[in-house]
């Protein structure tokens, strides 16, 4: 995350799978974002280029952000562009094949899935990992 003014940059990387098959070395993109925005709060959902989806939330003090923090949401095939709809649908515009629409359930708010953070301490070059 980018900050403006005298305020520090914030990374966090992309989690990749624990028993992932690719490179190590190779970097991983995300191909496809979704922003849900409320009065109360907002997020955001970002799919890798493995199908893996991600629950984005940014941590804000005032006006800047603070921490960026990253859970692992869904896998699903690797989408064109995917939407939140407000009624609590998420719809999956496939890139090579049928098209998904799901309803959200929950957002993960209480589960025991594992969450990561900017603020967790990493090495030049170490990522996360995650078991889907």
């Amino acid at each position: 995350y980018k900050n403006f003014g005298d305020q520090p940059d914030i990374r966090c990387p992309i989690p990749r799978r624990r028993n992932d098959l690719d490179d190590h070395e190779r970097g991983m993109l995300f191909v496809c974002t979704a922003t849900h925005k409320t009065k109360s709060m907002f997020f955001f959902l970002a799919q890798t280029e493995q199908g893996d989806i991600f629950k984005i939330t940014l941590e804000v003090d005032e006006d800047s952000v603070t921490e960026i923090k990253l859970k692992y949401f869904d896998t699903a095939p690797v989408c064109s562009s995917f939407v939140v709809l407000k009624t609590g649908f998420l719809f999956l515009a496939s890139e090579f094949g049928n098209h998904y629409l799901y309803q959200i359930a929950h957002l993960g708010e209480d589960d025991d899935e594992p969450e990561f953070s900017s603020a967790m301490p990493l090495d030049e070059g170490e990522t996360f990992f995650f078991q889907p």
